[in-house]
């Protein structure tokens, strides 16, 4: 059986390993975010060019 020392330190690793997983988490949907939002104002520029164009 573990010493209660040595379950602390085991929740307190599990704890932070907890906060860094969440961050990353966050980092990647932030990145993801903002490669929707280039290519939706890529999108939206061409088609305005194409009615330019074309209207």
């Amino acid at each position: 059986m573990a010493s209660d020392k040595r379950e602390r330190q085991r929740l307190n690793r599990a704890a932070k390993q907890e906060e860094v997983n969440k961050t990353v988490r966050k980092q990647k949907a932030l990145a993801t975010a903002k490669r929707v939002a280039v290519w939706v104002a890529v999108g939206v520029v061409l088609v305005l060019l194409a009615n330019i164009v074309w209207g």
